[in-house]
């Protein structure tokens, strides 16, 4: 871990930095920092791999890396798979330049000129994301040969806000799972219009916000976006069995998840099971345990600690 330890610079620093007291713990404080505690242990003789893929996120790209940095240094040692694709905005070069510098980054590049899709919950969408996660299962596999992996941890890497390193070390404290994934949060803008006095005010609105992947314990139906939205789930409570869910980062036991595969289906509703859920179904199917951590926050919205360079 020294060239992940040398990087760790004042500038570093301050990327990394997650506003965890912006969340606070609903249940026994004293309870959940001794899970902290346990979870330093074990993530200390951890190996672990990083992975994630990216396309065009040059504006948080710098926060991102130090956000990873910051979470390899939690464990014994880390390797990162990162797959960028058709990249415009100067996301490659500069993921280039990182990777020239460390050899612990194992970075996939391609130009396959494929279309930039939306956020819709069309069936091609998933189904490329499923073929690109698959390579970096493949490459992940290729890598325990030499490296014995412990947890593949699978970061979104355009979060804006970053994710929560003490949710991330409460996951390590408890026992029985083969995925623990994350709470996800997005807060919006909600414009209110008095029309007495013509003011108008403005409410952040809280959303949960990966309503696609998310599925209930015995329920592999898509919910409605607008119902998941509301749910809230707070700092301290224990992880809930779910049968699917993502919401940005899901730490995966590698024996449990190296054999399973990513892939999307349309299903007779018209629906669309994206690629989380149809990996997450390969593992229930295989007896694996699912959960959601509502202390393993990640954040879609910027915050005084993510402004953008």
């Amino acid at each position: 871990m020294g060239e992940i330890d040398n990087m760790i610079c004042s500038e570093q620093y301050v990327y990394s930095r997650f506003p965890e007291s912006l969340f606070s713990c609903i249940e026994d404080t004293i309870e959940y920092n001794k899970r902290i505690a346990k979870g330093v242990e074990i993530a200390a003789k951890s190996n672990v791999v990083i992975t994630g893929l990216c396309r065009d996120i040059i504006n948080v790209l710098d926060h991102t890396v130090a956000r990873l940095y910051k979470t390899a240094s939690l464990f014994n040692d880390c390797k990162f798979v990162i797959y960028e694709n058709d990249s415009v905005d100067g996301t490659a070069e500069k993921l280039r330049e990182y990777a020239d510098k460390d050899r612990d980054i194992i970075l996939i590049q391609e130009k396959e000129g494929h279309k930039y899709f939306e956020q819709s919950r069309e069936l091609a969408r998933p189904k490329y994301l499923a073929g690109l996660r698959n390579i970096c299962q493949d490459t992940i596999r290729d890598i325990n040969k030499l490296f014995p992996v412990d947890y593949i941890i699978v970061i979104d890497l355009d979060l804006e806000g970053g994710w929560s390193y003490d949710g991330l070390l409460d996951s390590f404290s408890h026992s029985g799972w083969s995925a623990m994934t994350a709470n996800g949060i997005e807060f919006k803008e909600i414009h209110i219009h008095d029309q007495q006095s013509g003011d108008t005010a403005v409410q952040l609105y809280r959303c949960f916000y990966d309503t696609w992947a998310y599925k209930e314990y015995d329920n592999e139906n898509v919910l409605d976006s607008t119902t998941v939205n509301k749910y809230r789930f707070e700092r301290g409570e224990k992880p809930i069995d779910v049968f699917s869910n993502f919401n940005g980062l899901g730490i995966y036991r590698y024996e449990d998840a190296i054999d399973c595969t990513f892939d999307a289906e349309e299903r007779p509703d018209g629906s669309v099971i994206n690629e989380w859920s149809y990996y997450h179904r390969e593992m229930r199917d295989r007896g694996c345990s699912i959960y959601l951590n509502p202390s393993m926050i990640t954040l879609y919205t910027p915050h005084e600690f993510s402004h953008r360079v």
